[in-house]
């Protein structure tokens, strides 16, 4: 099975990329959605309920995610520590959940694993990929798309903050990809790089069996 990382800007077009590998033959191994549901469990809802107060508590008591990012994403010290907790707590229980996925893919025998994973470098899975994909747009192109989220340019760059610059970003990935155009551009390169990566990996496979 062949590991694909992913890693890029946000609002770059990650996820963009992952649906149109799914629509070829990949699984999509999605940590922020894997993290979502770790962050819904009762016992970590109530923690942070605890730690953080009700500045993160919406109208139905329940964690808001909008609320919770304000206070994580910043660039003081009061941020980077919040954030440390927020990790603390959701990314040991992540980490095991995404293990148990690759595992089950693995046994399922697909042919490529989608490692979807936003801080991929900092929490070392890129030791688990055999490549990687960075997806970047310029950043008034990634400023529109995110407005059509109802976030900000300014929230867009503190998140940005949080993770590791796109420059090391790039130099540490297999390919670049820049998502400028449209989405049937971008489906076409996906499609060609899909062609050759398998086709690659699948070269390898073979010359290692001749061995």
């Amino acid at each position: 099975m062949i590991v694909l990382g992913i890693v890029g800007t946000p609002a770059g077009g990650k996820s963009t990329v992952a649906e149109r590998l799914v629509e070829l033959g990949a699984t999509w191994i999605n940590a922020d959605l894997i993290a979502k549901g770790v962050l819904e469990r009762a016992e970590v809802q109530s923690d942070l309920k605890q730690h953080f107060g009700e500045a993160i508590v919406d109208k139905q008591g329940v964690i808001d995610r909008v609320k919770l990012a304000s206070l994580v994403f910043g660039d003081d010290d009061a941020s980077r520590r919040r954030l440390d907790y927020l990790e603390s707590r959701i990314h040991p229980e992540t980490k095991k959940l995404i293990t148990a996925q690759l595992f089950r893919s693995e046994k399922r025998g697909d042919a490529v694993a989608i490692l979807d994973v936003p801080l991929l470098f900092k929490s070392a899975w890129d030791r688990s990929c055999d490549e990687i994909w960075c997806v970047d747009a310029d950043e008034d192109i990634r400023i529109e798309r995110v407005r059509s989220r109802g976030w900000t340019a300014e929230q867009l760059r503190a998140r940005e903050k949080n993770q590791l610059d796109i420059s090391e970003k790039t130099r540490l990935s297999t390919r670049v990809i820049l998502n400028n155009g449209t989405l049937n551009q971008l489906n076409e390169t996906i499609s060609t790089l899909w062609s050759s990566l398998v086709r690659r990996h699948s070269a390898s496979s073979d010359t290692a069996h001749c061995l």
